[in-house]
This record gives C-alpha cells, sequence and structure tokens, in this order.
C-alpha cells in the first residue's frame, strides 16, 4: 500500500504505516441515513434516483481512500475519479484526539482527528474508521514527538 503514496512522497521521507478504513464501519456510515425515519418518506424517490450509481461511487471511494503516516508528516488519499492528497507537517499538529461513535463500537473502531488552525480553515485532518484507534494515536504521537524534538 506505500506505493499509493509515491507520487508525493519527498526523497528523504519515508512511510512509517498505511491504513485503510474498516470497510464494514465505512458502509455502514453510508447506510445510516437511511435508517432514520425522518428521511424515509424522500427514500423511494432517493432509491429510484440513486440505486445504481450510489453504491458505485461509494465503493469507488472506498478503494481509492488511505491514511499515511511518515517520518515527517500525516497524509490522506481519497477521491472518486481522481487521487486527492493532503496533509498535515508534525510541526502544525496543535490537538488530536480519538473519537469511538456508536456505530464504531460494534466494529471496533474509531476515528484519529490532527487539529492545525492552518489547515482548511480549521477542519481537523481525519483518519476515519480505523481498527485499534487508541494503539495507532499512541504510535502516531510517539513519531510525532520524535519527529518534533528534531
Amino acid at each position: 500500500m506505500e506505493e499509493k503514496f509515491n507520487d508525493i512522497l519527498d526523497k528523504d521521507e519515508k512511510i512509517i504505516s498505511v491504513f485503510k478504513p474498516v470497510k464494514r464501519r465505512y458502509w455502514r456510515a453510508g447506510l445510516a441515513p437511511f435508517a432514520i425515519p425522518l428521511f424515509w418518506p424522500h427514500l423511494i424517490i432517493l432509491l429510484v434516483i440513486t440505486f445504481f450509481t450510489l453504491p458505485f461511487f461509494y465503493a469507488k471511494a472506498y478503494y481509492n481512500i488511505y491514511y499515511a503516516y511518515t517520518n515527517k508528516r500525516l497524509i490522506v488519499r481519497k477521491g472518486i475519479f481522481g487521487n486527492n492528497f493532503a496533509s498535515l507537517e508534525y510541526k502544525d499538529i496543535t490537538a488530536t484526539s480519538v473519537k469511538v461513535g456508536f456505530l464504531d463500537k460494534g466494529c471496533e473502531t474509531g476515528t484519529l482527528e490532527f487539529s492545525s488552525p492552518s489547515v482548511h480553515a480549521g477542519v481537523p485532518l481525519r483518519f476515519n474508521y480505523i481498527s485499534n484507534p487508541y494503539e495507532n494515536m499512541k504510535l502516531i504521537k510517539e513519531q510525532i514527538d520524535s519527529a518534533i524534538k528534531k
């Protein structure tokens, strides 16, 4: 999976680890709005319009999503028709958090968030639906701390 990031890595940059969202949790997130009774009157219209297209786009998006951390930064790769990359340098990270929601508990996943005021108007960089979120956050924080000390 490391080769998915070759296009944007610096010469002296090495990937430490690559993550992929847990497929079961990813699909539950896409189906959650249909379980809310508020959307049921519109469900027939939505199903007619999107019955064939929505699963295709959602599967394509899952195929292209990867998260990685290197010796210098965090990287998110995603997109439906192309590959879009977002990254955050360790020195710019101001806060980290782990979020485990109701749907995450059943799949043993969580979301890792990394905040910086300089990234996308304060919207945190997220590693969504990652297995073992607490352990992975510890490993990433160790890398952040060692990179900042250098």
